[in-house]
């Protein structure tokens, strides 16, 4: 009877955990909230860039558009999201190495691609 309390005590912790942990679904609204501001920080990256801001300023901007499209959370986009990403990553290095023609380029990319994404999700939902 004892390994049977012992067995039972075991399910139901795991039952328990495993719901405390379970992640709900973002909603439509909050997806495409994600892919507009991620999709505004790059434009506004970009139109920093082309008007001569610093590239500190920019960096900051394509890091904030990082931050932001990682709640760009559904599994149709992920791909995509992650190829977005990486152009931004590029971006940013661009930008360190002093190689503003790079960065605009890549930026240009970027914001090609969030589009891309945001039409994406508008025609599947």
């Amino acid at each position: 009877m004892n390994t049977f309390k012992k067995i039972l005590a075991t399910v139901a912790m795991a039952a328990m955990t495993s719901s405390a942990f379970a992640v709900a679904n973002p909603s439509y609204e909050d997806v495409k909230a994600a892919i507009d501001n991620t999709l505004a920080k790059v434009e506004e990256a970009k139109a920093a860039l082309d008007n001569g801001a610093n590239n500190e300023a920019v960096i900051d901007l394509v890091t904030d558009a990082r931050q932001l499209q990682k709640d760009i959370a559904n599994n149709v986009l992920d791909l995509k999201r992650n190829q977005a990403s990486n152009v931004l990553k590029q971006a940013r290095s661009a930008l360190q190495s002093n190689e503003p023609q790079s960065a605009k380029e890549s930026l240009t990319d970027a914001l090609n691609r969030y589009k891309e994404i945001k039409q994406l999700y508008a025609s599947n939902h």
